[in-house]
C-alpha cells in the first residue's frame, strides 16, 4: 500500500477524495475523505493490498459488504459503497467525530457502570437489528465502537471481520486476522459462530471499559485463547450491579448465553434502576482538514472540463467531411439522349449516273451496249437506225430498275436492327443502343427480385426486329428488390412471428436461447426490429425463448453452512424463489439452513419455489424451582429435560442454594443451569 502521504489528495473511485488518515491498522488504513458528487464527509477505509490477489477474500467482501450496505439502524455504521481502486477494495463509511471507545480507553479512562450499561445497550440493540437480518460481526472490541459528535455509539465493521477470516493473509509476527483477546469460547474451539459469539465478545469489551482490564488475558495469544474455554467470568468490584448481567452475557456455553436482545433488555432494566450516567469523556477526532482550493470539490471527472480553463482539454478535431454516397442508378433518371442522325448517302446515289448504278449493286445484269457500239462509223449509219427503237426501250428499262435498286437501297440503309439490352446496366445499354444508331430512353422503374439495381428489366421494342435508323428504344430499369418495414413481433410466439415474416416477403431464420423475462415459446429479439427497413427476400433472425434457464441448488445450502438470509439471497441470485419454514436442530445453529428441497445437487427448472429448512435452535423447556433439592436430584431432574448443569460451592455442600437461569425460565433443550450449593 502507498504510503500515507502519497494517497492523500487522491481521489477513489473517480468521487471520493482522500483528506487525512483517521486511523490505521494490519489490514487497512482509514481515512477521512469528501464525496465530491453528494458534498459531504465520508470515511474511506483502504484494505491491504495482499487482499487484492485473494480470489476467495474478493468473493465474501462482495457478499458480506452487500449485506452490510443493506443495513439501517441507529446503532449501525452505515456503508455508503464499496469497491476497488487499482485493484485495492476499500468500503465507504459514515464519517464519525466522536471516536471510539478504543481511543477513549487509550487515554486511560474508564466508564462507569452506568456509562457501559448505557453504550452496551447501544450496541446490543445494533447487534440485535443485525443478527436478526442473519449477518454477524465476528469482531466486536473497543475499536469497532465508534461515536458520533453527540455521544451516539455505532457499531462499525460488519461483514468484514468474516471476509478477512478466510483470507490467505495474516497479521504481523504472524498473528490471525481479528482481535484474539474478545474471541469467543467457539471460535476458539472451531465451532460455527451464530449472534451469540457477538454478546460474547461485547461483555468482554464492557468489562474492560470499567476495570481496565480484558478477563481472561494470558502471557501468550494461545494462552488468552484457552484460558476462557468453560470459564466463568471473573469477578470484579468496579462492575458493581452490571456484574450479573456481564456475566449471563459471557457464559462459555452458547446456548446458554444471553442473546443480544436478551443483553439489551437486561442492561435498559439496569439502567431504570440506577442513577442518570454521565456525559461520556469522548475522544473527539476533529481534523484540521485542509481547505481546498476553489473548484476542486466539483466532481473529479469535470475538474479539468472549466470553460476558459487553460487546462480545458482541446476540442476533438472534426473527422474530415465524407463525400456523399451517389444514388442508385435505379433511382436516377437517365440523361435525355440528343437525336444527331447523319445525313445518308442515297440522295448522292440518286444523282449518279444510270450506267454508273447498276454496276454498283449486286445482282443488277449489265444489258446497254459499250459506247464504242453506238459511235460506229458512218458506213453502219442505217443500222444504227435500226437499233434506235431498240435502244430507248433499253434505256427505259434501265430507268426503271435503277429506280427500284435506289429504292431498296433506301430501305437497307436507313434501319437498324434492335439490340438486347435486357440485365445490362442502364450506361451500358445506353452505349449498346447508341452504338447500333437507336435512341435509348427510360420509360419508367420497377422493383424487381432478380436484376439488380439500375440495370434494364424490359425493352421497347424488343430485340431482334427491325427499326428505322433513330428510333426510340424505351427501357423499364430495375429499382432492386421492393423494400417492406415489419411491425413489432414482441410477445408472439414462434409460428406468429413467422406467419408475418412471410408475409412480408421475408425468409424467418430461429434460434432459441434462455431468457429469465420472456415467456416460453415466445420472441426475445430480432435483427429487424419493428419499424427497420429490409427487402423482399431478406432473411430475419428470430430468437425464441427456451424460457428461464434450469438451475442447479448448490451443494452448501444444506448442513449449517449459511443463514438463511444468505441461503435466500444465493437462491435469489438463481431466479429462483426461496420459501423457508423453521424447524428445531440440536446440531444445526438457530438461524442456519439444515436442508433444502429440492435437495442440493439437485436441477430444478428456473424460477422454481425452493423450500428452505431453517434450524430454529434446539426445542426450549422450562427450569425447574431446584431449591433445597440436593445435588443428585437436582441433577437427574435436569438431565430428564435435556439440560446441562455446573455444580458450585464448598466441597461439603450438597443443598442447592441458588441456580442461574432462574426457575420458570424458557430455555433450549442443552442448555447449561449453574447450581451453587450450601
Amino acid at each position: 500500500m502507498s504510503s500515507t502521504v502519497e494517497q492523500v489528495g487522491r481521489v477513489i473511485g473517480g468521487r471520493y477524495r482522500l483528506l487525512a488518515v483517521v486511523g490505521a491498522g494490519a489490514s487497512a488504513q482509514v481515512f477521512a475523505a469528501d464525496d465530491t458528487r453528494l458534498g459531504r464527509r465520508v470515511a474511506v477505509k483502504l484494505l491491504h493490498p495482499a487482499l487484492a490477489g485473494d480470489a476467495t477474500f474478493l468473493r465474501k467482501f462482495q457478499a458480506e459488504a452487500r449485506l452490510a450496505a443493506s443495513l439501517n439502524h441507529r446503532n449501525v455504521l452505515h456503508v455508503y459503497d464499496w469497491g476497488d481502486e487499482d485493484g485495492i477494495p476499500y468500503l465507504v463509511l459514515e464519517y464519525l467525530g466522536g471516536g471510539s471507545l478504543r481511543s477513549l480507553l487509550d487515554t486511560g479512562r474508564l466508564l462507569s457502570p452506568q456509562q457501559a450499561a448505557a453504550i452496551g445497550a447501544e450496541a446490543a440493540h445494533g447487534l440485535a437489528y443485525a443478527h436478526r437480518r442473519g449477518l454477524v460481526h465476528r469482531d466486536i472490541k473497543p475499536a469497532n465502537l465508534l461515536f458520533d459528535d453527540d455521544g451516539r455509539l455505532l457499531v462499525a465493521d460488519f461483514g468484514l471481520a468474516r471476509a478477512l477470516a478466510e483470507a490467505a493473509i495474516t497479521e504481523p509476527l504472524g498473528a490471525v486476522m481479528g482481535t484474539a483477546r474478545y474471541a469467543s469460547p467457539e471460535q476458539v474451539e472451531g465451532r460455527p459462530v451464530d449472534d451469540r459469539t457477538d454478546v460474547y465478545s461485547l461483555a468482554l469489551t464492557l468489562y474492560e471499559s470499567v476495570t481496565g482490564r480484558v478477563p481472561f488475558a494470558g502471557d501468550t495469544t494461545v494462552a488468552t485463547l484457552m484460558a476462557r474455554v468453560g470459564a466463568v467470568l471473573p469477578a470484579a468490584r468496579e462492575l458493581g450491579p452490571l456484574a450479573p448481567v456481564l456475566a449471563q452475557a459471557a457464559i462459555s456455553e452458547p446456548l446458554a448465553r444471553l442473546d443480544a436482545a436478551g443483553l439489551a433488555f437486561e442492561l435498559e432494566t439496569l439502567l431504570l434502576e440506577l442513577d442518570t450516567p454521565e456525559p461520556l469523556p469522548l475522544n473527539r477526532t476533529d481534523l484540521a482538514l485542509p481547505s481546498l482550493p476553489l473548484g476542486l470539490d466539483r466532481d473529479p471527472t469535470e475538474r479539468f472540463g472549466l470553460a476558459g480553463s487553460s487546462l480545458a482539454p482541446a476540442a476533438p478535431e472534426a473527422p474530415p467531411p465524407r463525400a456523399p454516397s451517389p444514388a442508385p442508378a435505379a433511382r436516377v433518371a437517365p440523361t435525355p439522349l440528343t437525336e444527331t442522325p447523319e445525313p445518308q448517302a442515297a440522295d448522292q446515289a440518286s444523282r449518279s449516273s444510270v450506267t454508273s448504278l447498276p454496276t454498283a449493286l449486286p445482282g443488277v445484269r449489265r444489258i446497254m451496249p459499250a459506247p464504242d457500239a453506238v459511235l460506229a462509223e458512218p458506213s453502219r449509219a442505217r443500222r444504227r437506225h435500226r437499233w434506235l427503237p431498240w435502244l430507248l426501250a433499253v434505256l427505259l428499262l434501265e430507268l426503271v430498275a435503277g429506280a427500284g435498286v435506289v429504292a431498296a437501297s433506301r430501305l437497307v440503309w436507313n434501319h437498324a436492327t434492335v439490340p438486347r439490352v435486357v440485365g445490362l446496366q442502364v450506361t451500358a445499354a445506353d452505349a449498346v443502343l447508341r452504338k447500333a444508331g437507336l435512341t435509348p430512353e427510360v420509360s419508367g422503374a420497377q422493383f424487381s427480385g432478380r436484376v439488380a439495381p439500375g440495370g434494364v428489366m424490359s425493352q421497347a421494342p424488343r430485340s431482334g426486329t427491325r427499326e428505322k435508323t433513330a428510333s426510340v428504344v424505351k427501357m423499364v430499369i430495375s429499382e432492386g428488390r421492393h423494400p417492406t418495414a415489419l411491425a413489432s413481433l414482441a410477445g408472439m410466439t414462434e409460428a406468429m412471428a413467422g406467419a408475418a415474416i412471410r408475409r412480408a416477403h421475408l425468409v424467418p431464420q430461429f434460434f432459441k436461447r434462455y431468457s429469465e423475462t420472456v415467456a416460453f415459446g415466445t420472441v426475445v429479439s430480432s435483427n429487424a426490429p419493428a419499424g427497420s427497413r429490409v427487402f423482399y427476400g431478406d432473411t430475419v433472425d428470430l430468437v425464441i425463448s427456451k424460457g428461464p434457464e434450469p438451475q442447479l441448488i448448490p451443494s452448501d445450502l444444506s448442513g449449517g453452512v449459511l443463514t438463511s438470509t444468505q441461503a435466500d439471497s444465493v437462491l435469489t441470485d438463481l431466479h429462483l424463489k426461496p420459501i423457508d419454514d423453521q424447524e428445531y436442530s440440536s446440531s444445526v445453529p438457530a438461524g442456519y439452513v439444515i436442508s433444502t428441497k429440492p435437495a442440493s445437487g439437485e436441477t430444478v427448472p428456473g424460477h422454481s419455489t425452493v423450500q428452505v429448512f431453517v434450524s430454529a435452535g434446539p426445542p426450549f423447556v422450562t427450569v425447574p424451582s431446584l431449591y433445597a433439592d440436593s445435588a443428585a436430584v437436582a441433577e437427574q431432574t435436569l438431565g430428564s429435560l435435556g439440560l446441562q448443569w455446573i455444580l458450585y460451592g464448598p466441597p461439603s455442600a450438597n443443598f442447592v442454594l441458588t441456580q442461574i437461569p432462574a426457575a420458570g425460565t424458557s430455555v433450549r433443550v442443552g442448555t447449561t443451569v449453574t447450581i451453587y450449593l450450601y
